[in-house]
């Protein structure tokens, strides 16, 4: 069979590449191992354009947060399901500094309808220095989202649950040939994976370990809350509290010390002693070397394509990064300097050049 695409990976970000090929009316495969620890799967889903330890717009942080929030609202009206949630995000201050900061901003024409100050007392809560407001702030609830995904596509058989295996695909007369089909284009989605692939292990991807506690309490606010860490309300009494960043722990399981350093933080605004851990989760988030994201066609390799390094950001971010791709592929639209790969293409190595070579019939 032929196909426009091959998309490899199903997370967020081969998701959203899966969907927007479909409202387009695009023909392709989709094709997911399945991986409990991908950051994907243990993502919070929490969707806002600020950067909070600075208190600053995240770069092209409205222009993001606009354009996702239109999307995942189209998803809500597919899936007839609400995985898309408005919510407001209380930032717990620090210091009298922050708090400053933060009313500083407040009164900035750029900040007015994004931030505004707490005026409403919080029960439970630790709070010398007040609270803010992040008016513009969802939640997406990842796995359920994901699961729509792969129902959807599970059930027209365009979805396929197994390893990809890159030295079986083949290159003849400009179209990829693979397990007996023919692919125009591949896009690869694999986050932390592509370490292992010889297309794009060039690329400067640095694993960011991610861990999460699950615990039920009769005292955490039913709001987002953030305070360095965040808590975020799941269902009555439950609540997701993380998350950590460590790029030096690479281990494939949950340490004692994320579990204490979580705990410590949400001490400092809540106490404790009646909040009960119930599971504990971990996740490798793909990051890169200048912390921006990595999107474009590979050097060699015409016509194969990767979305990655967004780090935590994916769930904002990944819509409108997808959409530019897709423009660049089809309209030529050139691609934002500070996410295109070429910036990387120094890097290739003798590895990935062989590769390139190896991959023509």
């Amino acid at each position: 069979m032929n196909y426009d695409f091959l998309i490899v990976g199903q997370g967020i970000t081969g998701s959203i590449v899966a969907l927007q090929l479909k409202k387009s009316l695009k023909k392709f495969k989709l094709i997911e191992v399945g991986n409990p620890n991908t950051s994907s799967k243990v993502a919070a889903g929490i969707v806002h354009p600020i950067s909070l330890k600075r208190c600053n717009l995240s770069w092209r942080g409205r222009e993001f947060y606009e354009f996702s929030d239109s999307f995942y609202k189209e998803i809500n009206f597919e899936s007839n399901t609400e995985l898309y949630k408005p919510y407001k995000l209380l930032r717990i201050f620090a210091s009298f500094e922050e708090q400053n900061n933060w009313i500083g901003k407040t009164n900035n024409k750029i900040y007015k309808d994004i931030l505004s100050l707490n005026s409403k007392k919080i029960d439970n809560l630790k709070n010398r220095f007040g609270s803010g407001i992040v008016e513009i702030c969802s939640r997406l609830s990842v796995n359920e989202f994901l699961d729509f995904v792969s129902s959807s596509f599970l059930k027209s058989k365009v979805l396929i649950k197994d390893v990809f295996k890159a030295h079986e695909l083949k290159l003849k007369n400009n179209r990829f040939h693979y397990k007996g089909d023919i692919y125009s284009n591949i896009i690869m989605c694999d986050g932390v994976n592509a370490l292992k692939n010889p297309m794009f292990n060039y690329l400067p991807i640095i694993p960011n370990k991610g861990e999460l506690l699950k615990v039920f309490s009769t005292v955490l606010p039913t709001e987002i809350i953030n305070c360095g860490i965040f808590s975020l309300p799941e269902t009555k009494n439950i609540f997701t509290i993380g998350s950590t960043y460590s790029n030096e722990d690479q281990k494939n399981k949950i340490t004692i010390d994320a579990k204490e350093y979580l705990m410590k933080k949400l001490n400092k605004i809540i106490e404790i002693d009646d909040i009960e851990i119930m599971d504990q989760k971990f996740g490798f988030r793909p990051t890169s070397l200048d912390r921006k994201p990595l999107i474009g066609e590979h050097p060699i390799i015409k016509n194969l394509y990767t979305v990655n390094g967004m780090g935590s950001k994916a769930i904002l971010m990944a819509p409108l990064l997808v959409r530019e791709l897709l423009d660049y592929i089809y309209q030529k639209k050139p691609l934002d300097s500070m996410t295109n790969i070429n910036r990387f293409s120094k890097k290739i190595n003798a590895e990935n050049i062989d590769y390139a070579k190896s991959l023509e019939l």
